[in-house]
């Protein structure tokens, strides 16, 4: 048993690192301890591991064998805002994911355009949310089950500055512009059930009591709004005229298509989007699928921790761990009101070159309506045609976790390696490496610090604390990182909480 689920872990690892073309590794696991830690593939322990690592659900950190959780959830923003306004960051959420009014068209000033566009021509924002409103777990020390519900949501978008300074993007040749603008949005919900137990096979060959758990935990997944949008326009420059040519791709469902295919009707966005998105549109199935959740963990026991003994049942408190997992293996099946756009090829003319300064925010439906409302590239909806209506596929985005903590006491150390596949962001890829402790100063008392690095050696600061009384758990955590504009400034990145935990 041992031997095939190994195998099954390189071969799967193996595939996926040779076959993976689209990873990054925007951060959409927000609970208190990923925050706070940057990982926890072996930290993480009991129903707090049911998404992260479900073998660890069998590790003991408490006497009592039943765990509910009520109210855990987080919200993570790639660029973050200022401390100070950290508290907006739930309410940002909110209008991104539960569509209310049509999306403001405010002005941008050049002095923020000026700081988007200081270090690069793309400019990126992803925002996500996680929220597990009730899970449970029991364990009886040798098998674990634990049952939970969750919902996420992801919303990302990049775009070039040349929509903002097409002169200067054009240069003293005047020969060629290219403008693009890119958008994805997926919101989940999804049923899990996770299943932990000793490999016993291993631990009866061995001497001493180190000891190796497994986990899986299948879910069924229904799929919300989906859109992704791509969206590339070309300017050249020849007989003292702009020659334009555009081409839009669209793949939508649910409301979302509704939407669309009323504004095409109508010419009128805003009472498009009155029609047919509101807070209830996420609520509505768009698709079904499912997933899986999987992982490995190895604990040797340190010092005089007898607590992996047979007929012990003591809460584990020196070990060294490691843990290999892979979460999110599986698919959404989209098939509610499915369909996928795209323009015919136009070509239009312009004596001058076209800019704007309306700000783009990445809301739901805004793409859309941000191309329909621009006289320069309005074209490319007037010639909108609907390709397919057949049901797609989105995988999941799947993560491969690998790590280490060393316990001792009130002092546990890990370390943490991340990879992404098939993330709908449109974040830098690589591997995210994360260093984190957890130290009780005193036992109800757990405070949680990391640094985390991510794909071209951005630094992170995690930090989280909480109070475990036994009978009774609450926590939260956030992550900040450093923006030099022309004052160095910390922004908060992602915050999350856990509201309570009850053990009986």
């Amino acid at each position: 048993m041992l031997f095939r689920a190994l195998l099954f872990y390189s071969i799967l690892s193996g595939i996926l690192l040779l076959t993976a073309h689209d990873s990054s590794n925007a951060q959409i696991s927000v609970s208190p301890h990923t925050i706070a830690l940057g990982g926890g593939v072996a930290f993480s322990s009991g129903l707090s591991a049911h998404f992260t690592n479900p073998a660890n659900l069998l590790i003991r950190d408490d006497l009592r064998r039943h765990q509910v959780s009520l109210g855990l959830g987080g919200v993570y923003h790639s660029n973050g805002t200022r401390m100070t306004r950290a508290s907006r960051l739930p309410d940002d959420m909110t209008s991104h994911f539960l569509p209310n009014t049509p999306p403001a068209r405010t002005t941008i000033s050049e002095t923020d355009l000026s700081r988007i566009f200081s270090d690069s021509d793309r400019y990126h924002m992803t925002r996500s949310y996680e929220i597990v409103p009730m899970g449970y777990s029991w364990s009886n020390g040798t098998r674990a089950r634990s049952l939970a519900l969750r919902s996420r949501g992801l919303t990302s978008f990049e775009m070039n500055s040349s929509w903002f300074f097409a002169t200067e993007a054009a240069g003293d040749s005047e020969a060629a512009l290219t403008r693009y603008i890119n958008e994805s949005y997926q919101v989940f919900h999804e049923v899990s059930f996770a299943m932990a137990r000793e490999v016993t096979m291993l631990n009866q060959w061995q001497a001493g009591l180190n000891t190796l758990y497994i986990g899986l935990a299948p879910k069924f997944l229904v799929g919300g709004m989906y859109s992704q949008t791509e969206y590339i326009s070309e300017y050249n420059y020849a007989n003292d005229y702009w020659q334009n040519s555009g081409n839009l791709e669209i793949r939508h469902t649910g409301d979302m298509n509704r939407y669309l295919t009323d504004l095409l009707r109508t010419g009128d966005a805003d009472q498009a989007f009155r029609n047919h998105l509101s807070p209830s549109s996420n609520f509505k199935p768009g698709g079904a699928g499912f997933g899986i959740d999987a992982g490995l963990t190895y604990i040797i026991p340190l010092g005089d921790d007898i607590s992996l003994s047979p007929h012990v049942e003591e809460p584990l408190r020196k070990s060294l761990r490691f843990s290999i997992a892979l979460t999110d293996l599986g698919f959404i099946r989209y098939h509610n009101n499915p369909a996928e756009w795209q323009s015919r090829n136009i070509t239009r003319s312009y004596s001058e070159l076209p800019e704007t300064n309306i700000d783009f925010s990445g809301k739901p439906g805004e793409l859309i309506r941000y191309i329909h409302k621009d006289s320069g590239e309005d074209s490319a909806l007037e010639n909108l045609a609907k390709i397919n209506e057949d049901a797609f596929y989105v995988q999941l985005p799947t993560e491969l976790h690998i790590g280490t903590a060393l316990q001792y006491n009130r002092v546990t150390s890990t370390a943490d390696l991340n990879y992404r596949f098939n993330s709908p962001d449109y974040n830098a890829d690589g591997w995210r490496v994360s260093l984190g402790t957890e130290l009780r100063l005193l036992r109800f008392l757990p405070v949680m610090g990391s640094i985390q690095l991510n794909p071209g050696a951005k630094a992170s600061l995690g930090a989280g604390a909480g109070l475990d009384f036994g009978v009774v758990k609450a926590m939260g955590a956030f992550r900040i990182f450093r923006v030099n504009h022309d004052v160095a400034e910390w922004h908060v990145t992602s915050l999350s909480s856990l509201a309570l935990q009850i053990r009986f």
